[in-house]
């Protein structure tokens, strides 16, 4: 008997969906109903030949019967779908549904259990849905594998213009997170902050050595040129597909509360709360750590010097969010958290 209601509409979705049951009449029915919705179907009826097309093939989706024969179970097909990159998504097909089976078929990764009889309509909605998230948490894999990449090239690679701003960016990470959580800022933007803070300096790239290696203060001329390097990191995020607060936070994160900062002057609110906090952040760890033309200032300085610029280089209540924090816990108020990049 067929385990399908109704007819099925012809909704094109396209992939290649493997199909493992060991009854011929339900292999028949899903490879008409996925066919005509436009799914390349292969058709199995054993646990070992599925597993090995699983491997040598590239599908989508698998849609396999929980039980498979005397003694085979459909969701150990899942082990093998999980070890592939990328991961294919396995659905669960049953006409005996119980607990204890539900309960080891998700502890196996799969990613549906579906009672038969079913509609097709039902059918294809799950397929297409299923094989939708598996697709997003793809393209989630691959961006953060981007970010774990710019997480340790891209400082390097400033470090390596500027070795006395090691560990610059990361800490930078650090003090902006931690001021975004007690600021209460929302997950999205606390993401994209991280990104920001990470890639704050990219733009000296393109500072000669000389001027960012220069032991001293720096005369007019050289600080005009590495007062660029916002706007040149603005212009190299420019293919940056993760969010457009990232590179808008990176050029912004050298202006001031009172507008007095460069490169456009930007005063008050015209920057976002975190690009403020990303500007106080990076004023900071300059302040907290030793530079090639001062030593590092000791924490009661910093929180006379946080008070004193309240409301003209920095948003007022970040400057005594920080002086506060400073004076109660020292520079404990910063400890860094384990795994706080990405």
């Amino acid at each position: 008997m067929v385990d399908f209601v109704g007819g099925t509409r012809r909704a094109k979705a396209g992939g290649r969906v493997l199909v493992v049951d060991d009854e011929p009449s339900m292999l028949d029915a899903l490879h008409k109903v996925l066919s005509r919705a436009g799914y390349q179907v292969t058709c199995l009826d054993g646990l070992e030949a599925a597993k090995n097309a699983l491997v040598e093939g590239e599908f989508e989706l698998v849609l396999t019967d929980l039980y498979l024969g005397d003694s085979d179970l459909g969701y150990e097909i899942a082990a093998t779908a999980s070890g592939l990159q990328p991961r294919v998504p396995v659905i669960l097909l049953t006409g005996r549904p119980s607990f204890d089976s539900a309960c080891e078929a998700l502890r196996s990764q799969v990613h549906e259990i579906l009672v038969k009889p079913m509609e097709p309509e039902a059918l294809l909605s799950v397929c297409r849905n299923t094989i939708q998230a598996a697709a997003m948490e793809q393209t989630q894999r691959l961006l953060e594998g981007q970010n774990r990449v710019l997480a340790t090239v891209v400082p390097r690679m400033i470090e390596a213009k500027d070795p006395t701003t090691c560990g610059h960016s990361e800490r930078v990470v650090g003090y902006a997170e931690k001021l975004a959580q007690l600021c209460g800022v929302e997950e999205e933007d606390r993401d994209a902050l991280r990104l920001a803070a990470l890639l704050h300096d990219i733009g000296k790239v393109g500072i000669p050595e000389e001027i960012l290696c220069k032991q001293g203060p720096l005369d007019p001329k050289e600080r005009e040129v590495i007062n660029t390097h916002p706007r040149m990191g603005y212009e190299i995020l420019e293919s940056l597909a993760e969010s457009d607060k990232v590179r808008d936070w990176v050029y912004q994160h050298h202006e001031r509360w009172d507008g007095k900062g460069y490169p456009q002057g930007l005063g008050e609110e015209d920057v976002a709360l975190p690009g403020r906090i990303l500007v106080l952040a990076e004023v900071y760890d300059a302040l907290a750590e030793e530079r090639s033309y001062k030593p590092a200032w000791p924490v009661p300085k910093i929180i006379g010097f946080f008070r004193e610029q309240a409301g003209s280089h920095f948003d007022p209540e970040l400057a005594g969010i920080v002086a506060n924090g400073l004076e109660n816990e020292g520079k404990g108020f910063f400890a860094p958290e384990a795994g706080m990049l990405f």
